[in-house]
């Protein structure tokens, strides 16, 4: 097994644990620096709102450095960094495919340990991670909604980078018509050019809310455009099913009693692309909002690469 498929078998099999406990796990797509997914933790059913960051590592490679006490992993001194100064708690998550088993730390200044060229962080072989027991993971996290609210704002900062740079960003979300409490998941993805990126949130619940509502509170910093072409695309089933006529057998041509142009009508608003009777299923573009416009500007201050701080000292500082 090359060394990319054992990659994915380590994420796929981190994110059927989650499940099997009920939590919601993301894969993280857009730019790998060390953060290869997230979970948000759900209690007695519901979600929590609580993200925890993971890097995973799979394959016995990473087992190399090992006794039967303890794991050794060395990790790059740049994801160290990035790390201890991530927004929401991160932890290691090393998967061992000989034993079918993920061995977890979090990553704080406690479990890094500097050495002499870099990094390491040591790993309790006692610390096996379970859908059973995932649940002490929550004590990594205590909700501070101001700050969980810029956490998610960073996190999306690459989609608002996308869109400030002329790419089309869209988001497909659904709508269960049958179901009193409302939820959604959420899709964002754009294709351009040979390149796809995509992002999934899991199934949310709101009670009194629509998924359009839903979707508003996860993305803040977005205005949204009806997708016209997807509307007029998934039309096309509907078209032909109401206005089919008849089959020449001979030329293999299906007739229509109407033409597409003269039955179709452009959406008026956000409308469903395609309905099933059970889900309605939306896509719409998305453009920076006023919020989008100024947290762009705000992420370039936060992330200018002036080393004032770590060259500015106060008088308290002089020996």
């Amino acid at each position: 097994m090359n060394h990319s498929t054992i990659d994915r078998v380590g994420v796929s099999k981190l994110e059927t644990l989650f499940a099997q406990a009920g939590w919601f796990f993301r894969e993280q797509f857009i730019k790998d620096y060390g953060i290869d997914a997230q979970v948000e933790t759900v209690t007695n059913g519901e979600p929590t709102g609580q993200l925890i960051a993971i890097q995973i590592k799979s394959g016995e490679s990473y087992f190399a450095e090992s006794d039967e006490n303890e794991i050794v992993y060395r990790p790059d001194a740049k994801h160290v960094e990035y790390w201890l100064r991530h927004g929401l708690p991160v932890i290691i998550a090393l998967y061992n495919p000989s034993e079918d088993r993920f061995f977890w730390t979090p990553v704080t200044t406690d479990t890094v340990e500097k050495t002499k060229k870099a990094y390491k962080i040591t790993i309790s072989k006692s610390s096996i991670l379970t859908h059973k027991n995932c649940k002490r993971l929550k004590r990594l996290y205590k909700l501070n909604v101001p700050e969980y609210r810029l956490k998610r704002m960073l996190l999306d900062l690459e989609w608002m980078k996308l869109i400030h740079g002329g790419e089309t960003v869209y988001a497909e979300f659904e709508d269960w018509v049958n179901k009193s409490l409302s939820r959604t998941s959420i899709k964002i993805f754009f294709d351009s050019n040979g390149h796809y990126k995509e992002m999934v949130i899991p199934t949310h619940y709101w009670a009194g809310h629509n998924s359009l509502e839903i979707l508003e509170k996860f993305l803040p910093w977005a205005d949204y455009e009806m997708d016209e072409e997807a509307h007029e695309e998934g039309m096309q089933e509907v078209y032909e099913s109401e206005c089919y006529g008849w089959y020449d057998k001979e030329s293999g041509e299906v007739f229509y009693t109407e033409d597409f142009e003269d039955w179709y009508t452009p959406p008026d608003g956000i409308v469903p692309i395609s309905q099933n009777g059970e889900v309605d299923t939306y896509r719409v573009i998305l453009k920076l909002n006023e919020l989008g416009e100024t947290f762009l500007t705000i992420s370039d201050y936060l992330y200018d690469g002036s080393s004032f701080e770590s060259r500015a000292f106060s008088a308290d500082e002089i020996v």
